[in-house]
């Protein structure tokens, strides 16, 4: 579970960097009405954000601390992309799958079994 959450972070912060790319095409919706550079620059740092969390989660095997700062970026993550992030459709993709990473990883973290 840990790799799967991991790679699905890494998979949409990939995703969220080609949609900073313009290479949609479409005018980009947040939640406040930010401008358009300011929403962009909030949606590669959730990028980058994800990036960072789904490897430190990935090379967490035993490691107490990495997991935990996968989480809080996570939870930053989500709080960025929630309020500042730009979405071309309607569903912010990245804030649900900092979600789904983030109760997968709260799993991993509170699992008393993992280190044996």
């Amino acid at each position: 579970m840990r790799i799967f959450a991991g790679v699905f972070s890494i998979q949409a912060s990939i995703l969220g960097i080609f949609s900073w790319l313009k290479l949609s095409g479409t005018r980009p919706i947040n939640l406040f009405g930010l401008p358009e550079g300011l929403a962009a620059n909030a949606g590669l740092l959730l990028s980058i954000l994800m990036f960072l969390a789904g490897i430190l989660i990935i090379l967490a095997k035993t490691n107490d601390f990495l997991l935990f700062l996968a989480l809080v970026l996570w939870v930053f993550g989500l709080i960025l992309g929630l309020l500042f992030s730009p979405s071309f459709s309607g569903l912010y993709f990245r804030p649900i799958t900092c979600v789904l990473c983030l109760i997968i990883g709260l799993y991993i973290f509170t699992d008393y079994n993992r280190k044996k």
